[in-house]
C-alpha cells in the first residue's frame, strides 16, 4: 500500500511538473531613486508562473552619498497587461518593498563615541514595466515604480534578464 501511495504521488507530481509553464530568470540592473537621489545597482530575479503571471524579487544597493548608504528589497508580483507590437510586452508591478538605511559619519566616532545609526522601512509598490525581448533568452525591462510609505519614492530604472 506504501509503495502504491509513493508512486501516485509521484504521479501527480510528474503531471504538475509537466504541465507548469514556469521559467526562472536572473539579471542585472540600473536604476534611479527620487527622494534618495543615488543611483541603484540591483540583482534581480524572476519566476514566470504562467503567460499572465510573474513573480519577481530584487535587491537594490544605492551608491553611498553623503555617508547615507541606502538599499531596497523588492518581492513584486507582475501582471501582463497587453503585447505591444513590435516592442514587448506591457506589465503592471505590485508588491512589498523594504527600505533600508544606515548613516556613518567617521568624526562623530572620535568625538561622541558613535556615530552610526540605522533603520527601516516597509512600503508597497506599485508600477510598470516593458519585457523587450533581445533574444530567445535574454529581455532587456524598463520599469517605472513608486514606494508607497512614509519615506515614499519613485524609481526608474532597467534591468537585463536571462532566462535559465
Amino acid at each position: 500500500m506504501k509503495n502504491l501511495i509513493t508512486l501516485l504521488f509521484a504521479f501527480v507530481l510528474f503531471l504538475t511538473a509537466n504541465q507548469a509553464k514556469a521559467q526562472i530568470s536572473l539579471g542585472a540592473g540600473l536604476g534611479f531613486a527620487t527622494d534618495i537621489s543615488s543611483l541603484g545597482i540591483s540583482a534581480n530575479a524572476g519566476y514566470q508562473i504562467n503567460e499572465k503571471w510573474a513573480a519577481t524579487g530584487a535587491f537594490t544597493y544605492f551608491l553611498e552619498k553623503d555617508y547615507v548608504k541606502w538599499s531596497a528589497l523588492d518581492f513584486n508580483a507582475n501582471y501582463s497587461i497587453t503585447q505591444i507590437e513590435n516592442v514587448g510586452a506591457l506589465y503592471g508591478i505590485g508588491g512589498l518593498n523594504i527600505t533600508m538605511v544606515k548613516i556613518d559619519i567617521p568624526q562623530l566616532n572620535e568625538w561622541l563615541g558613535g556615530g552610526s545609526a540605522s533603520s527601516s522601512d516597509v512600503g508597497v509598490n506599485l508600477g510598470a514595466g516593458l519585457n523587450i525581448g533581445l533574444s530567445e533568452k535574454m529581455t532587456l525591462a524598463p520599469e517605472l515604480c513608486y514606494t508607497i510609505s512614509s519615506g515614499g519614492y519613485l524609481r526608474a530604472g532597467v534591468k537585463l534578464m536571462f532566462s535559465l
